[in-house]
């Protein structure tokens, strides 16, 4: 009796753990990215002006509670070469709520030091 009672309480709560925690699928991927790399966009033009094109990777993409939670990769281009920012941030309705800088490439490092302005939180 015990055994099943915990076969079936583990089902249940496996079940509601694919509902709360839900990959993304493609559209909701395309709307994130292009929510994430206007925000890293945003933020990185504090320090150095983004003047070419722009790639962002997303690593992780999960749907919980009605919010996108990504892990990214954000390459772009400056007047300096190629830069990058990994970081993660939340989407709703399209805009993003919550962006954190966690890893700057090391040129992207220099220049928000140079600028005065710290980008990367740890």
């Amino acid at each position: 009796m015990r055994k099943s009672l915990f076969i079936a309480t583990a089902f249940a709560l496996s079940a509601l753990s694919a509902q709360a925690f839900a990959e993304c699928d493609e559209a909701q991927e395309g709307v994130a990215g292009k929510a994430v790399a206007a925000a890293a966009k945003t933020e990185v033009s504090k320090a150095v002006a983004v003047t070419g094109k722009q790639m962002v990777t997303l690593n992780t993409c999960e749907v919980r509670a009605g919010t996108t939670i990504v892990d990214y990769k954000y390459n772009f281009l400056g007047a300096d070469g190629l830069y990058w920012v990994e970081g993660s941030a939340k989407v709703a309705g399209g805009a993003v709520s919550e962006i954190k800088l966690r890893k700057l490439s090391p040129n992207l490092a220099d220049a928000s030091g140079k600028a005065g302005v710290k980008l990367a939180s740890n």
